[in-house]
């Protein structure tokens, strides 16, 4: 069947509700990685379907989900939803897209980058390595400032691919010993003006 979409509301809103209950946060994580019914999801999560239907519905409003398909269960329908997936551009294709487009992937990245990190911060692995990396640096730059932060990252980012392939390739002939489940995120955009007589 067609996958009916909504169209999500602003980033700031949206963002703010799919995080907004942590029974979301569990069911993003989940759906992001396959479909699911929401009775899958209670039978998962051990709680009732009422409550985790209530807020599939909430996910499926703002635009985080969508209805993948339809099964007939002894007499009843039973829907099966996934996160919304968008898929991974380069820079020229995403110059492309209209400011609308670009901000429903970029509200989809922010949702799932902070729903990894809250699930890794409720189940102790966040900061079980002593090793990890975690930064923010805020800056005032020109043109070519802007042109060198992007360059450094687009460098991060065929780096960071490469290594995911590399370890691909090792975890098969291993058969996925020692694999350890982890995200790499990065970001680099502009912030808003700040109101007159501030600094930034």
């Amino acid at each position: 069947m067609a996958a009916k979409r909504r169209k999500p509301k602003g980033s700031n809103e949206t963002v703010a509700q799919a995080v907004a209950h942590p029974l979301r946060i569990e069911a993003l994580s989940i759906l992001t990685e396959r479909a699911a019914s929401p009775k899958e999801l209670a039978a998962e999560l051990g709680l009732p379907v009422g409550n985790i239907s209530y807020h599939v519905r909430e996910l499926e409003r703002i635009g985080m989900i969508e209805l993948v398909d339809e099964k007939k269960r002894r007499g009843a329908i039973e829907h099966f939803y996934r996160a919304v997936h968008y898929p991974m551009l380069d820079a020229p294709e995403w110059e492309k897209l209209g400011p609308a487009r670009r901000q429903a992937m970029s509200v989809w990245i922010v949702q799932l980058m902070l729903t990894d990190a809250i699930k890794a911060l409720d189940g102790g692995t966040f900061d079980a390595r002593g090793n990890r990396h975690l930064s923010r640096t805020d800056m005032l730059v020109d043109e070519e400032g802007w042109e060198e932060l992007v360059e450094i990252q687009a460098k991060t980012l065929r780096a960071v691919m490469a290594v995911r392939k590399r370890n691909a390739k090792r975890l098969a002939k291993a058969d996925g010993e020692g694999a350890i489940s982890v995200v790499a995120s990065m970001s680099c955009f502009e912030l808003p003006a700040p109101p007159p007589g501030r600094s930034p």
